[in-house]
């Protein structure tokens, strides 16, 4: 498949935002690689801790059985401003520039929406619009000295995810939907490793599932699972190097293509009321990006004709996990608070880490509050700080491990996170359950 044409784009974009109300996100990744985790303003304000329970809406994007969680008919709108500070310093570097790449990162919006409805009293329709997975990184300063390895890294994505839940009991619901999503990616250097640089842009439609469970085994007490499976792509798109030395200071301009596989995510939710008005939340993610491995680029060219491995990326990530403790409290009929705190532990290692993403383990807290305004109508907020720990950052190649004594690059990230996130929650009426409510 071809890049798509910016008239095609509009019309995809458009019609994401006709089915669920939202558009996709652009932004530098906040959660383990270039995975977005902002899907929800109610759960953004207890560091995502319990999302996978299914008792909220917002939960389909971890848990499709949540499209059951309301009666009737109902929308929300969520959106997420992230606002980074990311910065790398170079140590050592052999092909000089630049020691610090100024901020890497930019604020940017992130948007999601949900909207289900009841077709009977035990079955629910749900839609879900997001942005699972997002990056850009693109240096202040693009002479610094990591700019041979990499410029600009930028990852466009839309997922839309029809959902069907089914409550099989008044205490047990399960659910399934389909992944249809698009993906875009951008990637340049500058000069240095290559004489004028390189750039590939590719792009491609890729379809997956989801599955998840609700359970409330007794009052107060609420559990779920939830699974969204990978996701592959045959991405095709367009490639340039230009004065590549092995091809006698020529330029090298045709039409490249890759395979990527985007991981497979489990979250479990748990819910426990400790007493009338305050309830304590637990969540737990695992992420599978050590399915990724490395991505090699092929190129065709009208000069040279094939050119297998033209570019690959040695990403090479470990699976990532993310812990997460939360509390809520109704301090009135229409005010909730809550608070969270989580730890991540990054899919990318000192071995693996790059200036494409230099990404580390971080430490999220957060806070949060409902304010419902009628019966039909209540607003959420969250804000949340990211910590993230140093990231050393060695290549002896682009991409490629570091090796001792032949480093070409040395340097350290540093990076925090702040995240505002608000949503608009709509009860539209109609049908109410029939099933006797849990004794």
């Amino acid at each position: 498949m071809h890049i798509l044409s910016g008239n095609r784009l509009k019309l995809w974009v458009s019609v994401a935002a006709v089915l669920g109300g939202s558009a996709a996100a652009i932004s530098a990744a906040h959660a383990g690689a270039f995975a977005v985790r902002e899907q929800s303003a109610y759960y953004a304000g207890m560091s995502y801790a319990g999302a996978g329970v299914g008792d909220t809406l917002s939960s389909m994007y971890w848990n499709s059985a949540a499209a059951a969680a309301a009666p009737g008919m109902n929308t929300e709108t969520h959106v997420a401003l992230i606002i980074p500070d990311s910065e790398i310093t170079a140590s050592f570097a052999a092909l000089g520039g630049a020691a610090e790449s100024g901020d890497i990162a930019d604020a940017a919006l992130v948007p999601s929406s949900y909207a289900n409805y009841q077709v009977t009293d035990r079955l629910y329709l749900g839609l879900a619009t997001n942005s699972g997975f997002g990056l850009v990184t693109k240096p202040d300063n693009t002479s610094w000295a990591g700019a041979p390895i990499a410029i600009t890294s930028d990852v466009f994505s839309i997922n839309i995810n029809p959902t069907i839940a089914y409550k099989l009991t008044p205490e047990l619901t399960i659910g399934v939907g389909a992944q249809i999503e698009y993906l875009d990616i951008r990637l340049n250097n500058g000069p240095g490793l290559t004489a004028g640089g390189r750039s590939a842009e590719l792009d491609d439609f890729g379809f997956g599932a989801t599955a998840g469970l609700s359970w409330t085994p007794r009052p107060g007490t609420a559990f779920g699972i939830g699974y969204r499976s990978a996701v592959n792509f045959d991405l095709e798109g367009d490639y340039a190097a230009l004065g590549v030395g092995a091809l006698g200071g020529a330029n090298l301009i045709g039409s490249s293509s890759a395979d990527l596989t985007l991981p497979d995510m489990v979250t479990i939710g748990l819910r426990q009321a400790l007493t009338d008005r305050v309830d304590l939340l637990a969540g737990f993610e695992w992420t599978n990006w050590s399915r990724v491995g490395s991505i090699a680029v092929d190129v065709v060219s009208t000069t040279f004709g094939p050119v297998p491995a033209a570019e690959t990326l040695r990403l090479d990530y470990e699976d990532g996990y993310f812990y997460s403790l939360g509390v809520e409290y109704d301090y009135s009929h229409s005010t909730t608070l809550r608070a969270g705190i989580a730890y991540e532990e990054s899919p990318i290692t000192d071995e693996t880490r790059s200036v494409l993403l230099p990404d580390a383990n971080r430490i999220w807290l957060s806070l949060g509050a409902t304010y419902k305004y009628s019966e039909k109508i209540s607003i959420d907020l969250g804000y949340s700080h990211i910590f993230a720990e140093d990231a050393d950052i060695c290549r002896s190649a682009p991409n490629s491990p570091c090796s001792e004594g032949a480093a070409i690059l040395i340097a350290e990230g540093e990076s925090s996170v702040d995240i505002v996130s608000a949503s608009f929650k709509y009860k539209w009426g109609g049908a109410d359950p029939y099933l006797e409510p849990l004794k």
